[in-house]
């Protein structure tokens, strides 16, 4: 999986460059475009890369940016573009120019709120918490743990191991322990390093977690707590973010689910949640001071800086107008699905 991106061409070759960018099936199209240089690959934009093949929309956006990238080393900016391509940098990074981003409340980018601060140190946080929460879960009874097979990585093998696959030969599969901190940090931290999202996203994932349990009962399982951090990530930074990646890059990122599966995964998770995704600002803060306490008990330092009033408000203006979405949404598919329904009196007709 892809980190950040390059800021020259490895090797002085447009190929190696989208090898890096984990998009190395285009090479033969920008061959054939004559996209063989640096020069070159900084004139491609959206339209051109329709043009030579690059149809999905989410790989579209992946090689712009990395194009953004190599522009902006050029300009003596920053040595990585993250995938978020988040917001204006704060005054302790001057020398990073990013291209201001925009949303429908104008305020939440604001860079006060986003320093990149230090992600490790939130990710352990969560990190811990879906421990507790996957070995509390793992107590269920068999009839909860059978209700979502939805979010079985036994029927979407997300990120499972080649080691913890069964083979040919095995009569009975071997049950999976609880991963532990570690290994949960670590595949957090993955998707991290390819999507590149705002940190707080992070901790409205987990809003959304503890709420998909508490609406729902969704136990977090062996099986199924990287699946539901999957789909929690997606909505939180679709809420947080005008800009957010579409569901076509997370397939880039976990080539394990394709589109579809990732849709349906989506589409259950927000059925589950009730299609509430709102997020009050007191909401936000109690979360936040709850992994802040967690971070500091274990002598970590929590670098994350509290949302201000104008963030906080944004958040959840947002929020609410993308619950509201969700639930027309789901109206308009249960008004498709009854109409497609023929009628009695139609079905007679035909007779």
């Amino acid at each position: 999986m892809a980190a950040s991106f390059p800021t020259s061409l490895p090797d002085g070759s447009v190929g190696g460059w989208l090898q890096a960018l984990n998009m190395a099936k285009y090479e033969p199209a920008f061959a054939a475009a004559g996209v063989t240089t640096e020069q070159a690959l900084k004139r491609m934009d959206d339209g051109s890369l329709k043009e030579i093949g690059v149809s999905m929309a989410g790989h579209r956006k992946r090689i712009l940016l990395g194009i953004d990238s190599l522009s902006s080393a050029d300009a003596g900016c920053s040595t990585d573009v993250d995938m978020a391509d988040a917001a204006p940098v704060a005054a302790a990074e001057p020398q990073r120019k990013v291209e201001p981003r925009f949303n429908s409340t104008s305020s939440i980018f604001i860079s006060s709120t986003i320093t990149r601060p230090d992600i490790d140190e939130i990710i352990f946080c969560v990190a811990v918490v879906i421990h507790d929460r996957v070995e509390q879960g793992e107590q269920s009874s068999q009839d909860r743990r059978d209700l979502f097979p939805f979010f079985s990585e036994e029927n979407n093998p997300l990120y499972k191991d080649p080691a913890e696959r069964p083979r040919a030969d095995e009569q009975k599969k071997k049950k999976r322990e609880v991963p532990c901190e570690e290994a949960i940090f670590h595949t957090i931290q993955s998707v991290y390093e390819c999507a590149k999202f705002p940190s707080e996203c992070l901790i409205i994932s987990l809003v959304y977690i503890e709420r998909l349990s508490a609406k729902s009962h969704v136990p977090l399982l062996v099986t199924s707590w990287r699946p539901i951090l999957l789909a929690a990530l997606i909505l939180a930074q679709k809420v947080w973010d005008d800009k957010s990646l579409h569901n076509a890059d997370f397939s880039l990122f976990c080539p394990m689910f394709t589109l579809k599966e990732i849709n349906h995964l989506e589409i259950k998770f927000l059925e589950l949640l009730e299609h509430d995704v709102s997020i009050s600002a007191s909401l936000y803060a109690s979360y936040y001071f709850q992994l802040r306490t967690l971070c500091n008990r274990e002598n970590r330092e929590f670098k994350l800086k509290q949302l201000d009033s104008a963030a906080s408000s944004g958040l959840e203006t947002r929020s609410q107008a993308y619950t509201s979405l969700f639930k027309r949404e789901q109206k308009e598919r249960l008004s498709q699905s009854a109409n497609a329904i023929p009628s009695a009196r139609s079905l007679g007709s035909g007779l």
